[in-house]
């Protein structure tokens, strides 16, 4: 098997910037500086999910569906640059708030899914 070369950090950081834009968020260019081999790990995941061209995923429902995962764990600079990303490749604003819509539900979800044991007792 033949092993590709890695990209450095620069490439990585020239290719978040090329497709997030202006949502690309604060920690790509600290990170670029202070530890270059974790951007470069980035942009290697990156590539192999929500990056990859070879999924049976077309990219618009892959970013929406990375949308949906990012505001789930909290981190609104994420779910902005793949809203951004998910527009690029052709989603509509309507798409977009289906994702958060469907991130919200499954938020609210977890907390009931948490609160079963309690809610059991309390039923008797």
């Amino acid at each position: 098997m033949e092993m590709k070369t890695p990209p450095t950090a620069d490439q990585v950081l020239g290719m978040m910037k090329a497709k997030m834009g202006a949502t690309l968020p604060e920690w790509p260019e600290a990170l670029a500086k202070l530890a270059p081999d974790l951007i470069v790990a980035t942009g290697i995941t990156s590539a192999q999910s929500v990056g990859r061209e070879e999924s049976t995923i077309p990219a618009k429902y892959r970013s929406l569906i990375a949308v949906a995962a990012a505001l789930g764990r909290g981190q609104k600079g994420c779910a902005r640059s793949q809203a951004h990303m998910a527009v690029q490749a052709g989603a509509t604003a309507g798409e977009v708030m289906d994702a958060v819509r469907i991130a919200r539900h499954l938020a609210a979800a977890g907390i009931l899914d948490a609160a079963s044991d309690l809610l059991k007792d309390l039923a008797g």
